[in-house]
């Protein structure tokens, strides 16, 4: 007992003279991207990734500097590469976001209004003279969808089960294909009446973007979006089915996570991959407005119903923007802060796993960005969202009288992740303030 008081008074001696030489500021950004509060965050993704069985990547950034990253699971089983950070995944509908942005690219280019109807790119669309690009990027429609069982059909719930594409056609020819089926069906309700998702209406928005555009789709995202940002390992499934970095599927052998003959069936609604590294760098064009104006981006993140934008959801609580992606057996969640410049990348190739856990990927998102917003500061066992001299001074004087921790006080001291909170914890939080 002896000497564990004499280490903290030697301790507590070079705490003085730390803040004496090194006057403390424990501002967040300095805190969060610390060596042991980066471990520490590693460690709880590790954690929350292995509670939710979550096989795929977990990235964390700050105004562009990694906080917290995990990767767990397999890559290529037939391969044994495990998991890596830069595995590249189908991200399902937050391939949504992207199209939104070449529609909006295109309207500021005076190229088409969001007022526009549909029938002025579907002169045999009917129905489409009272549907306009707004009312198809917002969810506000009423068009059925392509893909998606509806419960509402009676007797046509399936749509796959009532049109055939073939593995021969090209991509507009199994889109014709579509659209003759899909512009035969009868709304689901007056266009802008209320908010109801379907694949159907960002489908379209990528035709359109080639009608004015002249560009395939996949070249036109590419050259205004993906080359901007330089997003170099992002693109489309029909060119990266065969990447040796593509995460693999969790389906029955023989079945292909997406099937090769449905070309043109996910287009502009869940067609692109990519990796953490890719979607941190458009989650940053979003949070600090880059590719678009301010006025566009004020479109695409307005709330127009049930929180859905252009391709995107928000969160007025946490101050977020997300959407989420589910195509086959990938699941991806994507969401920024942007006034706390956080940005979170969560995706798994095993998404049944994590259903069987009850787990929910938008609400697992969304519980690690409150965790990297600052909502817990590691180090901070007085809970006043600071690391001081005092978190310091506490720490030692509970080591040195062997006193219990209460859970919080554990939780919040343990700088090193550890799962205890020790002299260490106290030394790590010591050279932390002397670096600031």
């Amino acid at each position: 007992m002896k000497v564990k008081r004499i280490v903290s008074l030697v301790l507590c001696l070079a705490l003085i003279l730390s803040v004496a030489l090194f006057p403390s500021n424990a501002a967040e950004k300095s805190e969060i991207t610390t060596t042991s509060s980066m471990k520490s965050y590693d460690l709880y993704l590790e954690k929350m990734m292995k509670t939710a069985k979550i096989e795929g990547v977990a990235y964390v950034t700050k105004d562009g500097s990694v906080i917290g990253q995990h990767a767990s699971g397999m890559q290529n089983t037939q391969a044994n590469k495990a998991m890596s950070i830069d595995a590249l995944f189908p991200i399902g509908s937050v391939s949504k976001q992207f199209c939104a942005t070449a529609v909006l690219l295109l309207n500021e280019q005076g190229k088409l209004n969001l007022d526009d109807t549909l029938s002025m790119y579907f002169p045999t669309y009917e129905i489409g003279k009272d549907i306009t690009i707004h009312e198809l990027l917002s969810m506000r429609s009423g068009i059925r969808d392509h893909v998606n069982y509806d419960e509402d059909y009676k007797g046509f719930e399936d749509p796959l089960a009532q049109y055939t594409l073939s593995d021969k056609a090209s991509y507009k020819e199994n889109q014709k294909i579509i659209t003759d089926w899909l512009f035969t069906q009868e709304l689901k309700f007056t266009p802008n009446e209320k908010f109801d998702y379907s694949n159907a209406n960002f489908l379209l928005l990528s035709m359109i973007v080639e009608k004015v555009s002249g560009e395939k789709y996949s070249d036109f995202v590419q050259k205004n979006i993906f080359d901007k940002l330089s997003m170099t390992n992002s693109g489309f499934y029909e060119d990266l089915v065969e990447s040796e970095n593509l995460a693999e599927h969790h389906l029955p052998e023989g079945q292909f996570p997406i099937d090769a003959y449905c070309k043109g069936l996910s287009q502009g609604a869940g067609d692109i991959v990519s990796n953490a590294k890719d979607m941190d760098k458009w989650l940053t064009s979003i949070s600090k407005r880059t590719l678009l104006t301010d006025k566009s981006y004020d479109l695409m993140t307005e709330d127009y119903g049930e929180n859905y934008g252009y391709g995107v959801m928000t969160d007025k609580n946490l101050g977020s923007i997300y959407h989420n992606g589910n195509i086959t057996t990938y699941e991806t969640c994507i969401l920024t802060v942007p006034e706390k410049e956080i940005n979170v990348f969560v995706v798994t190739s095993d998404v049944e796993s994590v259903y069987k856990k009850n787990y929910n990927m938008n609400l697992f998102a969304n519980a690690i960005a409150k965790k990297f917003t600052g909502k817990t500061v590691v180090g901070d066992v007085n809970e006043d969202k600071d690391i001081t001299i005092i978190d310091a001074t506490t720490i030692q004087r509970h080591v040195a009288q062997l006193t219990t921790f209460t859970s919080a006080q554990l939780k919040a001291g343990d700088a090193n992740g550890d799962g205890d909170v020790t002299i260490i914890d106290a030394t790590e939080i010591q050279r932390f303030i002397a670096k600031i």
